[in-house]
């Protein structure tokens, strides 16, 4: 049978916090193993900016509980008083609605204290609930802590993996009229979606984690902040790669329908060279993407000058105007061209740009 990090975790951070409790005679030690627990059961995998908020919070949930306890000795009106104003100050003050339900059980153990020694026992209980709650973020953060980037970093190249296998496949589905079923395509969009919030989430907490080792064992903060923006473009880029391959898709749909109500023409030498000139231009771009995953890594990359897309399309453009006369049919199929060289164009500049980042 395997112990999970998150049972180890809780079963330690009860016995340490209780330990605590009956070492400096703190009653009830329950109340810091049940804040322990609820704790850490919220907290982890969480970053050291949620554990401050999480101590902060509770602790004005303690400040709330005591002055109510004081205040209005009525029990049932005190504690629905207190869960109404701590659910307001999550919710409107401190904007941590995940530290709701830990602050009202704060508020509700401290208004339990008996009320003929109210002042006495809150103090002792709210010390129980502190020690709990300090007592899990420490062990959260010292036994077996996050290590967000690596798991960042497989997300990221994951994530643009399929975001080049969509464009590249748009692209061959533009030229040889295969388009997507709708429930196919609706299948893809959900899975690389799923797929960018979980990357997105693996951004946010890495972004927010506390580094606990020595400083000089790390990156200067100044490298950090630089790293976070590369990883913060470079999910950027994947995105917009794969909203790029939706748009050639659809291109995909009208030149079918636009060529089988021209009686399906033959495709002409010049179209064909152009698609060929594309695709060498997504080889240079996948290329680049390439290099640009081993920087992800932390790898050495191989950095690629900038390409120039339009220029070399100029002469073959020339050639198919010269030769077709500029029909209704003729328009849509060189506006279509155009939006795809340009979208081709983006892939392998912004992939230069992000090797030269």
């Amino acid at each position: 049978m395997n112990i999970g990090p998150r049972t180890l975790k809780s079963g330690i951070a009860v016995a340490i916090s209780v330990y605590i409790c009956m070492y400096f005679h703190i009653e009830p030690p329950l109340f810091a193993a049940t804040s322990a627990v609820v704790c850490l059961q919220q907290s982890l995998g969480k970053s050291l900016r949620n554990a401050l908020e999480q101590f902060i919070v509770n602790l004005a949930a303690i400040g709330v509980g005591i002055i109510l306890g004081l205040t209005v000795p009525v029990l049932f009106l005190s504690m629905a008083l207190a869960t109404v104003i701590v659910i307001l100050f999550c919710t409107k003050v401190f904007k941590a609605k995940n530290q709701i339900v830990l602050a009202i059980i704060s508020a509700i153990f401290v208004l339990a204290s008996p009320q003929d020694q109210f002042l006495e026992q809150a103090v002792s209980r709210s010390l129980a609930i502190m020690i709990g709650i300090v007592t899990a973020n420490v062990i959260n953060f010292t036994i077996a802590p996050p290590h967000y980037e690596k798991k960042l970093v497989d997300k990221l190249i994951e994530l643009n993996n399929m975001a080049v296998q969509g464009f590249t496949d748009s692209v061959n589905r533009y030229l040889h009229l295969n388009t997507p079923q709708p429930e196919e395509l609706e299948k893809v969009n959900k899975d690389f979606y799923n797929l960018f919030r979980e990357t997105e989430k693996l951004l946010r907490l890495y972004r927010d984690q506390w580094e606990l080792s020595l400083p000089i064992w790390h990156k200067s903060t100044e490298d950090k902040e630089t790293t976070e923006h590369f990883y913060m473009e470079y999910l950027s880029y994947s995105r917009g790669l794969w909203q790029r391959a939706q748009d050639i898709l659809y291109l995909a749909e009208e030149r079918k329908i636009r060529r089988a109500e021209a009686d399906d023409p033959t495709v002409s030498c010049e179209f064909n060279h152009i698609f060929e000139m594309l695709f060498n231009v997504i080889f240079n771009a996948t290329s680049y993407n390439q290099e640009l995953q081993k920087k992800i890594k932390g790898e050495v990359a191989q950095i690629y000058p900038e390409p120039r897309v339009w220029s070399k399309l100029n002469r073959i453009f020339n050639e198919w105007q010269e030769k077709h006369e500029p029909t209704l049919f003729y328009m849509h199929a060189l506006n279509e061209i155009s939006v795809i060289t340009y979208n081709i164009r983006w892939f392998a500049k912004e992939s230069a740009r992000l090797l030269n980042f």
